[in-house]
């Protein structure tokens, strides 16, 4: 299968490249930051204006601005995404798989929901609201442009990558030293995404020749949440680092919470973001490793 890549200088992205081309499909990579014409990346532009001799069957988009967009790059986000629409035209493609953000939910909070892809959309963040208009743009486009689309909602996804939150606790993992938490990590839910399992079902969609994902929004995640604290520890596993937990008062954590400024910060750490993947299990059997 021929399949174009958005976002393949990236992390994420230079994984999928390289495993999906192990899977036995051909990638041609678009990326804003490099264009190598002997290893098939171009950039959105020469995409425009080079003649290429590939259909493509897929387009994957997993570009994006970044995870931490301001208010002012919500536009340029979804100006991306119209961008890829425009070349689906141009590649003679009739299928994208979007990569969205369960952001478009709401926020991490001290409530305990499961959310799931009927539940209300509510996004906070710039970055969700973001992806919730680049979905809008996407569906509203299949119709006029005769393609199908896969909008998978996605936690964050568990792999060290600096610019990321989540990159963060690498970091504060990596360095060996006590760390500070409280109880309550013990028994928040958060929803998080392997790469092993989010590659296996990207290649599920790309066989999936019955069109069960065909116009499908799918929560994409591993099935059991983690907590805080457990969070920690399986870092620690991941970088075969020994992590010490040191549990601060209940006190702090109120007195804290008083405080605005940390209280935003208490509720991204400790706060509950557990959503379902039932829907995705169910239409292609599918199971994760947890």
């Amino acid at each position: 299968m021929n399949i174009a890549l958005t976002g393949s200088a990236g992390l994420i992205g230079s994984n999928f490249a390289e495993d999906l081309k192990k899977a036995g499909h051909a990638i041609l990579r678009i990326s804003s930051s490099n264009s190598d014409h002997n290893e098939h990346i171009y950039s959105y532009d020469e995409i425009k204006s080079i003649k290429l001799s590939i259909n493509v069957d897929c387009i994957i988009h997993l570009a994006s601005i970044n995870s931490n967009l301001t208010q002012e790059e919500i536009t340029l986000e979804v100006a991306l995404a119209k961008t890829v629409i425009d070349l689906m035209e141009i590649l003679d493609c009739k299928k994208i798989i979007f990569f969205s953000t369960i952001k478009v939910y709401g926020d991490n909070s001290f409530e305990k929901n499961i959310f799931t892809e009927d539940s209300n959309l509510d996004p906070i963040c710039d970055y969700g609201k973001a992806k919730l208009e680049c979905e809008s743009v996407i569906t509203q486009y299949s119709e006029k442009k005769h393609i199908n689309y896969t909008i998978l909602r996605m936690p964050p996804l568990m792999i060290n990558n600096p610019k990321s939150n989540l990159g963060t606790l690498y970091k504060l993992v990596q360095k060996s030293i006590p760390i500070p938490t409280f109880k309550i990590g013990n028994n928040n839910q958060r929803s998080f995404l392997s790469y092993n399992f989010l590659l296996s079902v990207v290649q599920a969609m790309l066989l999936d020749d019955q069109g069960k994902s065909t116009n499908e929004i799918f929560n994409v995640s591993d099935s059991e949440p983690i907590s805080t604290n457990d969070l920690f520890r399986i870092i620690g596993i991941n970088l075969n680092k020994k992590v010490w937990l040191i549990y601060l008062p209940s006190f702090i954590f109120k007195f804290m919470m008083s405080i605005n400024r940390l209280q935003l910060n208490l509720i991204r750490l400790y706060g509950n973001f557990y959503i379902s993947n039932a829907k995705l299990k169910e239409v292609f059997s599918i199971q994760d490793s947890i």
